[in-house]
């Protein structure tokens, strides 16, 4: 079992090229929750591209999936091999496309490098590298990666039922392979599902894309993620259709609580449900998306930002506020790929001080 008693963790991007540096500001500054950092810097390590080797007709540069394409068939038909021969006991990981590799994820293999190297110091040494109390991985959602590939017409796959099918299932074991990788830690995993693009859900610019299907991909991939014994969450860097996540079975919601408190507070009702079945709170309360507000919000102003939605949450809920606290990570608003690396480690610290300070307070 994962408690999340207020605990800093990221998600995930970060500035610059240098992975172990990245790796060591995680471990500084999230020891307890810490995740491995992606380097968008590198064309590999782009959202859309990171996870979709594997797939079949897949064009990695264009990121087009073309059906049509010679062989497709026969790929397909691998694919499905390989899925229904992994989930049944057939093959092990090393035999299908699922596994992620050194050069696809290096911050994820350095990370678990780090922590079993600074196990191996002398206490005395290393006061900061205490074991995690759980450890953080990520993928791009479903729904994300099936609306950003396209057709060699420019259609969306997710519109393309075998297709949507397809990239479900592919992100569904790229993070139950994951999961299994940072298991070997020992400690809690958390997995979360990365869905900028649900901020587009209702939207003319997804026109004939149901609710039923966003929650049917979302909760094949959140089903898997439980089946490994882990906690599936999703991230969301603007505002959504809170129900849906509610609905989806994730057991983490992570949200941009700088920009849409009062928003997702409107879905108390759903919220509610959530936190009594043990669902958790990841509140992004440190504006990444937004250089100039991370430069002049102090650690106290955000804190007493985030205690006062905390609380409107309790009275609108009827769930105690120690209870939610508990149930609640502090994490940016979002990844700060975007930001240069002197602001990074600002938002770094800031994530830190504020959960310190809430910690403190409601716990």
């Amino acid at each position: 079992m994962f408690q999340a008693n207020l605990y800093p963790t990221l998600i995930g991007s970060f500035p610059g090229k240098d992975h172990l540096k990245a790796v060591k500001a995680v471990l500084n500054h999230c020891k307890e929750v810490p995740c491995w950092p992606q380097l968008p810097a590198y064309p590999q390590e782009e959202m859309l591209r990171q996870f979709s080797r594997g797939l079949p007709g897949l064009d990695t540069e264009r990121l087009i999936l073309d059906p049509s394409s010679a062989g497709f068939e026969e790929e397909m038909l691998s694919f499905y091999e390989d899925y229904m021969a992994l989930t049944e006991g057939a093959k092990d990981w090393p035999e299908t496309r699922f596994v992620m590799t050194r050069e696809e994820a290096p911050g994820l293999f350095l990370l678990l490098e780090e922590i079993e190297e600074q196990a191996l110091k002398p206490q005395a040494l290393k006061p900061q590298a205490l074991k995690p109390q759980a450890l953080k991985g990520q993928v791009t959602g479903p729904f994300t990666l099936g609306v950003g590939l396209k057709t060699p017409d420019g259609k969306a796959v997710f519109y393309d039922v075998q297709a949507r099918d397809l990239v479900t299932k592919l992100v569904a074991l790229k993070a139950a392979w994951q999961t299994d990788f940072l298991k070997a830690q020992g400690v809690p995993v958390l997995m979360f599902f990365d869905e900028p693009a649900l901020a587009g859900f209702g939207s003319s610019a997804y026109v004939g894309v149901s609710e039923e299907d966003v929650v049917q991909v979302l909760s094949e991939v959140s089903e898997t993620i439980k089946a490994k014994g882990a906690v599936p969450g999703t991230h969301v860097c603007a505002n959504t259709e809170w129900r849906l996540l509610v609905k989806s079975g994730v057991s983490v919601i992570s949200f941009d609580a700088f920009d849409y408190l009062d928003r997702f507070l409107l879905f108390y009702g759903d919220l509610r449900e959530f936190l009594r079945n043990g669902g958790i709170i990841a509140w992004g309360i440190v504006p990444t998306l937004k250089p100039e507000a991370l430069e002049q919000m102090s650690a106290k102003e955000l804190g007493t930002r985030l205690k006062e939605a905390m609380t409107t949450l309790a009275q609108k809920t009827g769930v105690d506020l120690a209870q939610i606290a508990s149930q609640s990570l502090i994490t940016p608003s979002c990844g700060m790929g975007t930001l240069n690396e002197e602001l990074a480690e600002h938002a770094l610290k800031l994530n830190r001080q504020v959960a310190d300070g809430l910690r403190e307070e409601l716990l």
